[in-house]
């Protein structure tokens, strides 16, 4: 039984799931791999980790957040089948660029790096998906630059909506001050923006709990 087969979420993952079996199972063995569960609030990754491999969530959510001159920015919210390390690979000198905290009750696979190197560089496939999963994580961040830089309001949140929700659904974990914080704008602009999304019919409110309807049409039209 290769990991694919033993962890499925992998299959969704660019560089794993079209990679040949026979690569995975010689470079990807069971003694580089590590499962290991968290409780919430603990921290999955960090920039004080020397060496971080390659991390998978199997089951249960984690917030990324991004660790800056002293505030804890809360960049998204993830669920199984996300991916951590990636960027990295290839960086001898750059520290873990984020936190990733668990928000629920986590499992965690880990995956020695250099197994992963060995992958990539021997299965063309492999190589591939490393490709598109940077160039996606390069459109991704110059989205998030032009929100944060050029960006009104309703840029912003539905970036952020986007960025968080799962199944369609946004769990507000945080005030609206904190929010407004974290994507820079006044409280009455956030929530000029929220009644803007809601009334164009990209969201519904209910309480705490955001539903994006239509999140390709919200991204469309704020970032077109």
């Amino acid at each position: 039984m290769n990991i694919l087969e033993k962890y499925p979420k992998l299959k969704n993952n660019v560089i794993f799931k079209n990679a040949s079996e026979e690569n995975i199972r010689k470079f990807i063995t069971e003694d580089k791999l590590d499962v290991r569960h968290f409780s919430a609030g603990d921290d999955i990754c960090s920039p004080e980790q020397k060496e971080i491999p390659v991390s998978i969530i199997i089951d249960g959510t984690a917030t990324v957040s991004s660790a800056d001159c002293g505030r804890n920015v809360l960049l998204k919210t993830v669920s199984a089948g996300a991916i951590f390390g990636i960027a990295t690979l290839y960086s001898a000198e750059a520290p873990f660029p984020t936190i990733v905290k668990a928000k629920t009750t986590c499992s965690v696979l880990f995956i020695n790096a250099a197994a992963v190197r060995a992958l990539i560089e021997n299965d063309r496939a492999a190589t591939v998906g490393f490709m598109e999963f940077l160039s996606n994580r390069i459109v991704y961040l110059n989205k998030k630059i032009n929100s944060f830089t050029a960006g009104c309001a309703e840029r912003r949140l539905s970036l952020f909506l986007a960025d968080n929700e799962s199944d369609g659904i946004y769990s507000a974990d945080v005030s609206i001050s904190a929010l407004a914080d974290m994507l820079d704008i006044a409280r009455a602009s956030l929530y000029r923006a929220f009644d803007k999304l809601e009334a164009e019919g990209f969201i519904e409110k209910q309480d705490k709990i955001i539903i994006i309807k239509d999140k390709q049409a919200m991204l469309e039209k704020y970032f077109r």
